[in-house]
């Protein structure tokens, strides 16, 4: 909620915005959604990796969205389980009337295998539904066990050999809808590759490509918009009047979390927890990180 001050923040989670009418709500986050995938799409570093890409999407399942995952054949999904936006959710500034959503825009692919294999082989442990659910060995954000089911399922972002997205940018947007009018205010590649670049590494030109993000935003009734959700390590503020960048400053590990606000003897302060994300590939670290409205981190 708004309280009193110049700066204090509001956040609203999606739940709550979807109480509104549901054809309302379904027209909103259709602005969100992306067309289906196309093999014109797919886009590398190079023409090689660009027909490798070309070359799966010939190979998988692919019929539009909600294509149901198969067995023993790769799936393509998308959108997928980045986004668009339902890991982060959205947030609501009820005096302006307006909706802020960050979306990821990166497809995923899965394969569907029975788990007899991988029981056997001791890489997923058999589970019978007490205490916790046991992780599978290795590489566990790979394999979804899918207990109480015969088959396992293997996910992985879509990424091509460099571990660039086999979908060409734009990866991710920043985007301001009017809950009155359900139009768009505006809408705006958000991050860049500055930490994106080949083979995972954390070099990269900055080029300004919108970036796959996971972490919600905040408003403040000053009018700021914060968010540090993107795969390039920054924390940034937004103008909600234009969506334009009005500040950053490079945080020592991904921002990957939702920032928050709060006043101590009458000083603002911003504040984001910046521990990197496995799954996005950011650099890891234990940070909590604030800010006063100078632009001072402490």
């Amino acid at each position: 909620m708004f309280v009193s001050g110049n700066t204090s923040p509001c956040h609203y989670s999606l739940h709550l915005f979807a109480k509104t009418n549901e054809s309302q709500h379904a027209g909103i986050v259709q602005k969100l959604s992306d067309q289906a995938l196309k093999e014109s799409d797919m886009w590398g570093a190079t023409l090689l990796d660009q027909l490798l890409c070309r070359l799966e999407y010939r190979e998988s399942a692919y019929e539009g969205q909600f294509t149901p995952p198969h067995v023993g054949k790769t799936t393509i999904v998308y959108p997928a389980f980045y986004g668009v936006v339902d890991w982060q959710g959205i947030t609501i500034d009820p005096v302006r009337k307006l909706m802020f959503a960050n979306a990821s825009y990166l497809p995923f692919r899965i394969k569907l295998d029975h788990r007899t294999g991988l029981e056997k082989a001791g890489v997923l442990p058999k589970w019978q539904g007490e205490g916790n659910e046991p992780a599978a060995k290795g590489n566990a954000l790979a394999i979804s066990p899918d207990y109480g089911t015969p088959y396992v399922a293997y996910t992985n972002p879509w990424l091509n050999p460099l571990q660039i997205p086999c979908k060409g940018p734009i990866w991710g947007t920043l985007t301001a809808i009017d809950l009155v009018t359900k139009k768009i205010v505006w809408q705006h590649p958000v991050g860049t590759t500055r930490d994106t670049g080949p083979f995972r590494t954390h070099n990269n030109l900055p080029l300004p490509t919108g970036m796959y993000n996971i972490g919600g935003n905040i408003v403040t009734k000053g009018g700021l918009l914060f968010m540090g959700a993107t795969a390039d390590d920054y924390l940034r503020a937004f103008d909600v009047a234009t969506g334009k960048v009005i500040w950053r400053d490079r945080l020592p590990a991904g921002g990957q979390a939702t920032p928050m606000s709060y006043e101590v003897d009458g000083r603002q302060y911003v504040l984001i927890a910046a521990g990197g994300h496995g799954g996005l590939g950011t650099r890891s670290g234990d940070y909590i990180l604030a800010y006063t409205l100078d632009g001072a981190a402490k």
